[in-house]
């Protein structure tokens, strides 16, 4: 499978950390969107809806995607799920996961930083 360098857009092969003509970290490039994905809401087990996770993680890191939006439902799925994603952020393979505005239903989990939050907090720390 192959990606494209968003700032350059030379296509490289997947497992390539740095973009061999622009030298940008390819792992941290976003183009903002977020994936969505219902994990819960199949009659899974809680075995399923973990296994569900995984693969919704492993396709936002192989996408652009900031992040992704997990449907995780109001019981057992979800006290699972948020005990497993505040591991990955003391892990530091996620950077952050909070309820989607204040849906206790659904999760945002973020991966990468959104475009544009790095120069504006460079620009805020340097007036």
């Amino acid at each position: 499978m192959a990606a494209e360098c968003l700032g350059c857009g030379m296509r490289v092969t997947a497992g390539v950390l740095t973009c061999p003509k622009c030298d940008a970290l390819l792992d941290e490039q976003t183009d903002g969107s977020v994936l969505h994905r219902d994990i819960a809401h199949q009659h899974e087990t809680v075995a399923q809806a973990m296994a569900k996770l995984e693969h919704a993680l492993q396709d936002c890191r192989r996408s652009h995607a900031v992040g992704v939006r997990l449907a995780v439902g109001r019981g057992v799925i979800r006290d699972e799920v948020m005990r497993q994603l505040s591991w990955l952020a003391m892990s530091g393979e996620i950077l952050d996961f909070d309820h989607d505005e204040g849906n206790t239903g659904a999760i945002m989990v973020t991966l990468r930083r959104a475009p544009g939050r790095a120069a504006a907090r460079r620009a805020a720390q340097n007036p």
